[in-house]
């Protein structure tokens, strides 16, 4: 049987759940005098029960589950954890034994991204809590560790020195007790929510969310807040908005704080009189909330909003939110819209807007302040259900941390520069001519365009037997296409009137495209069964290609 070595860490965390009678877990380790010291878990009996056992630093340990299947493992405890993360076991299917996982060799696949954080496996999706405390950048997000789909939440945890490169940390919260005990009927779990930092604690505001597994008005969502000194270690929740307004829906979640003047605002995403609506809240100690009023109603969104966000930015305000199931005129279903103007005495006066990101596949994008700049980090999302499931695979990734902007009114994004610290070798440089790269290696690569004026393209950006996914740009504008996939059809336009400029990422099963310096983005989902990628510049003038280079990205996931 295999051991494992505890090396610093000094707690074994797995969720274990019972497949025969007395399903468990036993941890076994050898003493000085020849004994052996044994410490067994039961699993849980109809849910994946969350068991922490003690461990001792550099100590052998022989893991195995009897009568139960287990569906996350790790070491933590170290007092590093925050620069080293936690230590990864999976179960050995010969012996039923755990052993160390090699991170780079699992992340090193042909659906599995290189350099856009995704978690260990299974479904991930909203980012929550994004800040910058104490050194280090940290990231929560929506979590079902045992499977590849949405099921109740729970939150997982890391944190970045750069925003690049990430480490895992302990899961934080889960699903209430009631909610697992009684799944077959009920749903809900630790919902999205934000992080307010201050140079000695973050507090925490987010969504508990429990009802019938139908949505509707039995559905029971609330506002809770817990904090941290360490980001190790979390207080108790306590609730402080336990209800919506008069007049909104039951759907109320996805709390964002900010302060502004001389008070703290908390938005949130709702409906009232069947529109989507963000509500605006007040307080003086960010612990006592009071209704104010909504701070915008969408008349073109019927169900809610989902996931606002609210900032100040570059003299002007900003509001974003998801269009919960809401299709638009192209097809593209569940956008995120943003909306910049001006925000005095609690009125948001809305001057513009347009859709946050033309793919599609960018869903609950969260903002945070750190240092001058307004970062966002959005989820990619799935809901075209493309995916393609793997064993031990993981559903779903986040976007390239994005430096926001106003110009004239309008938002501009894009890629941190710490991405730059990726570039691989060059695969081309060059200009005036069109660009054929095929068997990239890793596919996983940057390319960057100048162009003299508009110019008419095809760009082959990924293709898989009669499946392809391109950048075109005509005589319709500029555009997402997809064959033989299922959001063919769907047009995935951007909104600029012109391309000077692509800055474009592919990552495997992800392509990320920025256009004139940010003035659109668009992130689309897209599956290869093969790590050799392709690009090609098909241009009808070529002679308007100014300059352009191609690089191969390093993965993030190297120790």
């Amino acid at each position: 049987m295999k051991k494992v070595n505890s090396k610093k860490y000094t707690c074994l965390e797995i969720f274990a759940r019972q497949t025969g009678d007395g399903g468990r877990v036993r941890v076994t380790s050898g003493n000085a005098d020849g004994s052996r010291t044994t410490a067994e878990k039961p699993a849980g009996r109809n849910y994946f029960a969350w068991l922490k056992i003690p461990l001792k630093e550099n100590t052998d340990y022989e893991i195995c589950s009897a009568d139960c299947e287990v569906s996350l493992s790790y070491l933590s405890g170290s007092e590093d954890l925050l620069e080293t993360g936690v230590c990864y076991l999976e179960k050995d299917q010969a012996d039923g034994s755990f052993y160390i996982a090699d991170q780079a060799a699992w992340y090193d696949g042909p659906t599995r991204e290189t350099y856009h954080f995704s978690p260990w496996k299974n479904w991930i999706n909203d980012p929550n809590g994004l800040c910058w405390f104490q050194g280090y950048y940290h990231m929560f997000y929506q979590f079902n560790p045992h499977g590849q789909r949405w099921s109740n939440m729970y939150w997982g945890h890391a944190a970045s020195r750069d925003l690049v490169h990430w480490v895992h940390l302990p899961v934080v919260l889960a699903p209430q007790e009631e909610i697992l005990e009684n799944q077959e009927k009920v749903k809900g779990g630790a919902f999205s929510g934000c992080a307010v930092a201050s140079d000695e604690e973050v507090v925490f505001y987010l969504t508990r969310h429990k009802g019938p597994l139908q949505d509707g008005e039995d559905t029971v969502e609330q506002q809770w807040m817990m904090r941290s000194r360490d980001m190790i270690h979390f207080s108790e929740e306590t609730c402080v908005i336990g209800q919506p307004p008069e007049g909104a829906s039951f759907d109320f979640r996805d709390p964002k704080v900010l302060w502004a003047g001389d008070r703290w605002y908390m938005v949130l995403g709702s409906a009232i009189a069947g529109k989507g609506a963000i509500l605006l809240y007040e307080s003086a100690d960010g612990a006592k909330w009071e209704y104010a009023h909504p701070l915008l109603v969408e008349e073109r969104v019927k169900r809610c909003f989902e996931c606002p966000d609210f900032m100040e930015l570059d003299g002007q305000y900003v509001a974003t939110g998801a269009w919960m199931e809401h299709y638009d005129a192209c097809g593209r279903y569940q956008m995120c819209r943003y909306y910049t103007g001006t925000f005095r005495e609690g009125e948001f006066a809305v001057e513009n807007d347009g859709w946050f990101d033309f793919g599609s596949n960018c869903y609950a994008m969260q903002s945070f302040a750190h240092q001058g700049r307004r970062i966002s980090i959005g989820w990619i999302s799935d809901f075209y259900e493309e995916h393609v499931p793997c064993e031990n695979g993981a559903y779903g990734s986040m976007t390239i941390p994005r430096e926001l902007h106003v110009r004239d009114g309008k938002l501009y994004m894009m890629p941190v520069q710490e991405i730059r610290a990726l570039k691989g070798k060059t695969l081309y440089e060059g200009s005036g001519e069109n660009i054929s790269l095929s068997g990239i290696e890793g596919n996983a690569y940057r390319v960057r365009i100048g162009f003299s004026g508009n110019t008419f393209f095809t760009i082959l950006l990924g293709k898989d037997g009669e499946r392809s996914i391109s950048l075109v740009n005509d005589e319709g504008g500029l555009r997402i296409v997809t064959k033989r996939v299922k959001s063919e059809g769907i047009c995935f336009k951007a909104d600029v009137d012109e391309v000077r400029e692509l800055e474009i990422y592919m990552d495997r099963r992800v392509a990320e495209v920025y256009v004139n310096g940010g003035e659109a983005a668009g992130t689309k989902v897209f599956y290869n069964g093969s790590t050799a990628g392709c690009f090609a510049l098909n241009a009808e003038t070529p002679e308007n290609v100014v300059w352009a280079e191609a690089v191969c990205m390093n993965s993030i996931w190297q120790m």
